[in-house]
């Protein structure tokens, strides 16, 4: 199982989607852009902050999943799941769905393709 299945590849894509969104989401907010938030200048920095900080955190879990790190296998469910309940505890509506759509499927790819991430990488049993 050296090879990367091609679900994989489609996870990390869709990963990178997502982190994607959370940047031009974060610029559109910085940018005054966004019509339906408060005009409270705290709310909107807090959260770019909370939008960069996601696009960061998948980052880091996109590097370390494909090193197949299995804390990072963990973090990226549970990352995902959080901003998926998040989502549907909010006003739900049509881009909402895009949103829970954007985060339920690389869950259930990472599900699928657990053993593929879990198991011990061949480079960690050779010898120096």
């Amino acid at each position: 199982m050296n090879n990367r299945p091609v679900s994989v590849s489609a996870t990390f894509i869709l990963i990178l989607l997502n982190l994607v969104f959370w940047l031009v989401f974060a610029v559109i907010i910085a940018a005054n852009a966004h019509p339906a938030l408060p005009n409270s200048p705290l709310v909107k920095g807090a959260m770019v902050v909370l939008a960069l900080a996601a696009a960061g955190a998948l980052l880091a879990l996109l590097i370390l999943l494909g090193k197949r790190s299995r804390a990072a296998y963990f973090m990226t469910i549970g990352l995902l799941g959080a901003i998926s309940l998040l989502t549907i505890l909010d006003d739900f509506g049509l881009a909402d769905l895009a949103v829970l759509a954007l985060n339920v499927l690389p869950i259930l790819l990472l599900v699928k393709d657990r053993a593929w991430y879990l198991q011990a990488r061949p480079e960690a049993f050779s010898s120096p």
